[in-house]
């Protein structure tokens, strides 16, 4: 770990990466293997893992195949499924910050509180829990789920019971023969609600819309498999371009050839759906009115059946209120409850946007205040130095974000290595540039269900456009990313700003 000490006694870190979740660690071991090692790692808790470390509900685990859902240059032979669950997943994340000596470069504790440019020494000031540092190249690593929203509910603060969000699980509460409510049906709830179905009371669960669920494709790994993965050259990576390329395809012909192509997945959806339950009347309220994937759609095989049970209730007539010891449906019928978890999802984007403050005195979420924009969702104009990972219009949604995460580690490395080869002070991505690419992917994705699909969602900014996703082929991206244009951006050199040809 490389610390200096300026005139002010601020300790300077030449490159700071905020978060050590999968886009950390992968940047991490990128520039290391570009020979880059002044570099630190900023992680608010006590151990690397970011969301995989922080969601501990009962179920919690990963839509993606686990050999697609790793990073490439760390293959693990030893997944026990064909989806990870959130321990194995939190295991596999350190054991890959302990195989690539990464912990000596982190700085844990430290939470980011603000940063802003300086354009007078060409460095970004940051302050954290842990004191103020300066540096030349920042780094933000800390995902689009990392802070928890609990809606405000009339009379929420008078719940005389228990209550908490899923983000923030409480693993020494028991919950056996408890009255409880989950609010939210998405992909949280979705894996939690089985789990906790047979050992508590009652369970009301508040609906405010369906989701299209696919059965849940997931087998133990067998030990002859596990051999093959660790002994026959190429078996894993076989495994895991078949992984790709079903997602990629599967995905991305309704997204991005023919909508036609969303017919087959609302069939499928409203087959397991009709064979999973024999209640017309459960069925109907389990029915979207939307295009699949307007949504996220979410996996499960156990979640309709468990919804069946006597003790389970379905509740899509909204919340009129909460009270003492019950919550008050639309329809004015008291649930009498004991406990409230709110499985409701996160602030998308993440709050970081609001601690990062550019050379113009605005802060990012105020770039981004009235609809997303970004330069591969990396750069922003007007915020020099700074890159993000899994910034808007990154994330593909027909594909791993580990796989992005490692085609933006492989980018923001060739950038500092352009900047260190030219002895480039500042890199600013050229603001016509940036706003070409988010009109780009705006326009591309204006017939996508993402967009175009008949709901709302996390999907869509506030006025009905892409907030985020990367609406094209994954290996466009890899194909855009695959090196650093230095053309496309405002340089500072010995202190004569102009644009490299």
């Amino acid at each position: 770990m490389v610390e200096n000490k300026n005139d002010n006694n601020i300790r300077h870190l030449p490159i700071v990466i905020v978060g050590t979740g999968f886009g950390g660690l992968a940047l991490a071991v990128k520039l290391k293997d570009a020979g880059i090692d002044d570099f630190t790692l900023f992680e608010r808790a006590e151990e690397v893992g970011g969301t995989w470390r922080d969601n501990t509900y009962p179920g919690c685990a990963c839509d993606v195949a686990s050999n697609l859902y790793s990073l490439s240059f760390a293959p693990n032979p030893n997944w026990s499924r064909t989806h990870g669950t959130q321990p194995e997943i939190f295991e596999y994340m350190k054991n890959v910050a302990n195989d690539f000596d990464l912990y000596s470069y982190i700085r844990f504790n430290t939470e980011l509180k603000e940063a802003r440019w300086d354009t007078q020494s060409d460095k970004w000031y940051i302050t954290t829990n842990q004191g103020e540092f300066t540096c030349d190249v920042l780094t933000t690593a800390t995902g689009p789920f990392g802070e928890p929203v609990v809606p405000k509910l009339e009379g929420a603060e008078s719940f005389k019971g228990y209550s908490f969000h899923t983000f923030n699980w409480d693993q020494n509460y028991d919950l056996a023969g408890k009255k409880v409510a989950i609010i939210g049906t998405g992909a949280t709830s979705i894996q939690l609600l089985p789990e906790i179905q047979p050992y508590v009371d009652t369970l009301a669960v508040f609906q405010r819309t369906p989701s299209h669920v696919l059965p849940r494709i997931d087998f133990s790994t067998s030990a002859a498999q596990k051999a093959a993965s660790r002994y026959v050259p190429y078996f894993q990576r076989s495994i895991r371009s078949m992984w790709y390329t079903a997602y990629e395809g599967l995905v991305g012909l309704p997204q991005f050839v023919d909508s036609r192509f969303l017919t087959v997945f609302e069939t499928a959806a409203r087959y397991h759906l009709n064979h999973q339950i024999k209640d017309s009347v459960l069925r109907e309220k389990l029915t979207p009115d939307y295009r699949f994937g307007c949504k996220r759609p979410v996996f499960s095989s156990k979640y309709f059946p468990a919804l069946e049970k006597d003790n389970v209730d379905l509740v899509t007539d909204g919340i009129q209120e909460i009270r003492e010891h019950s919550i008050v449906d639309g329809t004015g019928q008291e649930h009498e409850v004991d406990v409230i978890i709110y499985a409701t999802g996160f602030r998308v984007p993440h709050q970081i946007a609001e601690r990062l403050t550019g050379d113009n005195g605005l802060s990012l979420s105020a770039l981004l205040e009235d609809k997303p924009k970004s330069y591969l969702g990396t750069s922003f104009a007007g915020f020099p130095n700074l890159f993000m990972m899994l910034g808007p219009f990154s994330l593909a949604g027909n594909q791993s974000a580990i796989f992005t995460l490692e085609m933006q580690a492989n980018y923001i490395t060739k950038a500092i290595q352009s900047m260190r080869k030219k002895a480039l002070k500042n890199v600013d991505v050229r603001e016509e540039v940036m706003n070409a690419f988010s009109y780009e992917v705006g326009e591309r994705a204006a017939r996508t269900s993402w967009v175009n699909g008949g709901c709302k969602s996390y999907y869509q900014h506030a006025n009905g456009g892409n907030a985020g996703l990367w609406p094209n082929w994954s290996f466009m991206y890899r194909w855009k990313t695959r090196k650093f244009e230095v053309n496309k951006f405002h340089i500072k050199h010995d202190s004569v700003v102009g644009e490299v040809k």
